[in-house]
């Protein structure tokens, strides 16, 4: 409404939700079906320093960097967030008229279901900018990096050193109670108000916003943001460990309680680890007293974003039942075979 245009460009292996409005914009094979219609939904590449063709062991804003591939990144700038920055000129260069025809940018803070994916220091400064070029507003998803998780910003656009226009949040809010939010500009709400009819059965509803102001107070109260700073970082520092331990740890990243592992046959080659031999590892961590999440382009990455009030204990428990685990998987002594699907 506001830009009067229709294209909307993402991230590859981005997650943006699975309604039906927003699953074009997920752009992970999990959320593809043959029949998906997408008409002015496009993605750029993807700012993977481990895994892209950009990137190395000075690119992350953060404790955990890539261990295995070096850049020449000094203190004037990033390489990689300038060459991912220009793939996503290109891809505008092609889709829209100079100057005009994009409606908007949307990215996560950090990547959700890819893992605590981290761009280059840099990457949305410049992509913002080039965003504006293009007459299009910049969206941050900050339904997994708000509220604090990250320790260090209450938000990952701030993490970035952005300001977006649109800022869509939910979960954390909530605490668990189904709520969500929407920040915007006066000028994009007047001309989203101008443009038509626009009704919410569940807007405002009373019982949400007062499950919400809640759970903000107790984020302030119970200083969760900080918590998350020093908790994540005693985990980082046993993450880090355990990715230098292990040969089939390719890496370990992320920021606060928003931190994850991504697994390979071996750091020499990179190659996802298969599935069902995560699903094994797993499997075994519960039985220990850990829960963990997996995600990944390739299904190959423990998803590790606890609850933001978890001690110091906590993440040594944690680190000390992966270490076990890890090393049982390494001596051959899970049974692996049991969860291999072709067998």
């Amino acid at each position: 409404a506001y830009t009067g245009y229709q294209n909307i460009v993402g991230l590859r292996r981005a997650y943006h939700g699975a309604s039906a409005a927003n699953i074009a914009l997920t752009a992970m094979p999990l959320y593809r079906k043959s029949n998906l219609t997408i008409n002015n939904i496009s993605q750029s590449m993807s700012p993977d320093v481990y895994r892209g063709i950009w990137g190395g062991d000075k690119c992350r804003d953060g404790p955990l960097q890539v261990s295995c591939k070096t850049c020449t990144c000094g203190p004037e700038g990033c390489n990689a967030a300038e060459e991912y920055a220009l793939q996503y000129r290109d891809h505008l260069m092609t889709l829209c008229p100079p100057g005009q025809g994009l409606a908007a940018f949307i990215a996560e803070g950090m990547g959700g279901m890819t893992a605590a994916l981290q761009a280059p220091k840099g990457f949305y400064k410049k992509a913002f900018e080039i965003t504006k070029e293009y007459g299009g507003l910049n969206i941050m998803d900050e339904v997994q990096t708000g509220f604090g998780r990250l320790g260090t910003h209450y938000w990952g656009f701030e993490y970035h050193g952005v300001r977006p226009d649109i800022i869509s949040a939910a979960k954390s809010i909530g605490n668990g109670f189904p709520l969500a939010m929407c920040v915007t500009t006066p000028e994009v709400a007047e001309a989203f108000a101008d443009s038509g009819l626009h009704f919410n059965t569940f807007g405002g509803n009373a019982i949400a916003s007062t499950a919400g102001l809640a759970t903000l107070k107790a984020i302030e109260d119970d200083k969760l943001m900080e918590n998350s700073r020093v908790v994540g970082d005693r985990l980082a520092a046993g993450l880090h460990h355990l990715r230098e331990k292990y040969d089939f740890v390719g890496d370990a990243r992320g920021l606060g309680l928003f931190l994850a592992l991504e697994f390979v046959k071996s750091k020499a080659c990179a190659t996802p680890l298969p599935p069902y031999q995560l699903a094994a590892i797993l499997e075994r961590i519960k039985d220990l007293g850990i829960i963990i999440g997996k995600g990944g382009l390739h299904g190959n990455c423990f998803r590790i974003q606890p609850p933001m009030c978890i001690s110091e204990a906590d993440a040594d428990f944690t680190i000390d039942v992966l270490d076990k685990v890890f090393g049982e998987f390494d001596e051959g002594k899970l049974d692996v075979e049991s969860f291999n699907p072709n067998k």
